[in-house]
């Protein structure tokens, strides 16, 4: 049925796995049957003896969804057990942003020749920092998905499936030039970026990461513990500047490869432009500056 609906194989894989996770924990208990649960059995299952939280929002919304697709086939069983799963609030981390330093930082690690980065580093950092591709996508790019002719990069999504249209800007495309002309190796492997040490074959999400480690260590930034060092934080900085700049939440989803509005909520939180026209004056208020300098 799900399949019909155009859900994702991944998606009712998650789904499927999480309620099977949460039937067996009351199986684990002694409930062998659907008519047999309690609402005590259901929450031992979410929260522990000491009130910890043991099963998340997403795992609670992957088994509420199961159950109302199986509803037809129990429907008192089914409705019952969804009366009893508890409310849960989904969680919502701070997500690290790159500064306009760290940026311009980057930028000119990228164009200093004098550096240990290869041609391979740069056309990958410019791509993923112009284009705001997932590195999953930049290592799937092949030979084939640069469209010369008509200035295209054109790739099918690794995470939707879905096919992407970007435009090949000049300085991509002479990264992208420069590493195909003077040191990508003429071997017979369709995939565009290839490792640098044998068996040479086409890079994976990994390799990508690490060459985005290796470009902010030349540009001396993010090298604290903790902090976010993969390339989709260029994502996330391509998508809040063009919040920052107006740009219509329709035309950046597009250009990310969202397939859902809502994709794009995640980055409203770093969309300070927008968010310093919220905040609201403290001059009526009675505070003397001295607070503020003490603290």
């Amino acid at each position: 049925m799900e399949r019909k609906r155009g859900k994702k194989e991944s998606s009712i894989r998650t789904e499927s796995q999480n309620v099977a996770a949460f039937l067996l924990s009351l199986q684990e208990v002694g409930i062998s049957k659907l008519d047999d649960i309690t609402e005590e059995a259901v929450m031992s299952v979410f929260v522990s003896p000491k009130g910890e939280r043991l099963k998340s929002h997403a795992n609670r919304k992957c088994i509420s969804t199961v159950l109302k697709v199986c509803t037809h086939l129990n429907p008192d069983a089914c409705r019952k057990v969804l009366f009893f799963l508890p409310a849960t609030r989904e969680a919502r981390k701070n997500i690290q942003y790159l500064t306009p330093q760290e940026a311009q930082y980057f930028l000119d690690a990228m164009d200093d020749m004098s550096n240990s980065l290869t041609l391979r580093d740069r056309a990958i950092g410019k791509l993923a920092y112009y284009t705001g591709l997932r590195s999953c996508d930049i290592a799937a790019m092949e030979l084939a998905s640069i469209d010369w002719e008509c200035d295209l990069i054109k790739i099918k999504q690794q995470k939707t499936e879905e096919p992407l249209e970007l435009p090949l800007t000049t300085t991509v495309g002479n990264a992208i030039y420069d590493y195909l002309n003077e040191e990508r190796l003429s071997i017979d492997c369709p995939i565009l970026f290839l490792t640098q040490q044998g068996p040479y074959r086409g890079m994976e999400s990994a390799n990508i990461w690490r060459v985005a480690a290796r470009i902010m260590e030349e540009a001396s930034i993010r090298q604290s513990k903790g902090d976010r060092r993969g390339f989709h934080i260029f994502r996330h900085h391509l998508a809040t500047t063009f919040l920052g700049n107006g740009i219509p939440q329709a035309v950046i989803s597009s250009a990310l490869g969202h397939t859902v509005p809502k994709s794009l909520e995640d980055y409203l939180s770093a969309d300070l432009v927008h968010l310093k026209r919220c905040a609201l004056s403290i001059a009526r208020f009675p505070v003397s500056e001295g607070v503020f300098a003490d603290a």
